[in-house]
């Protein structure tokens, strides 16, 4: 975990420095939201390096493989941005985050004995898992002046548990609609 934290505080004071833009960023999913901080720094010929910290909380309820998980944990990303897709303002990205969580979880389970019948047992539990999450997307830019802007996007993508700690818990196709307020420099 501590080399995990090294990396994501050189990752966040290394971009402090050279960004082009930073944006507070909101993703929303079926099952959770995901605000963060992002820093776009451009590498030319309208492509820019991304990168983003923050936070996934998410309440799957009996999406993933049991009955009920919920929890979130902290996370980072890196990725790449091409502006000037089609027109002017519309721009596409690929993206992959990593996430450090911890889903509380609840199942039920039918115990049948010998001689009495069958009931149900509610059985929860704690896993520590590691995400990937590959996703690619497409980004609206609205400027509000020269340095201000608002970016409604869309973005797709999978959920890859790399590491479980404890039950096996959900993965899968994500869905994201996202909202960022940015400021360029």
């Amino acid at each position: 975990m501590k080399q995990i934290l090294f990396v994501i505080s050189v990752l966040f004071t290394s971009t402090l420095f050279a960004q082009n833009s930073i944006q507070l960023e909101t993703q929303a999913y079926p099952a959770g939201i995901i605000p963060g901080v992002r820093f776009d720094f451009n590498i030319g010929n309208n492509s820019y390096l991304t990168s983003r910290i923050g936070y996934n909380f998410t309440d799957r309820q009996d999406f993933g493989k049991n009955d009920n998980e919920e929890g979130g944990g902290p996370g980072f990303g890196i990725g790449y941005v091409r502006s000037d897709f089609i027109s002017s303002d519309l721009s596409v990205h690929i993206r992959t985050d990593l996430w450090f969580m911890d889903i509380d979880w609840r199942d039920s389970q039918t115990i049948c004995g010998t001689v009495s019948p069958c009931f149900e047992q509610d059985i929860n539990g704690t896993s520590e898992i590691i995400i990937l999450q590959p996703t690619v997307g497409i980004e609206y830019n609205i400027p509000f002046s020269a340095n201000l802007f608002l970016k409604p996007s869309l973005s797709i993508g999978y959920e890859i548990n790399i590491k479980t700690k404890g039950r096996e818990v959900g993965e899968g196709a994500i869905l994201l609609i996202g909202l960022s307020l940015g400021r360029r420099f």
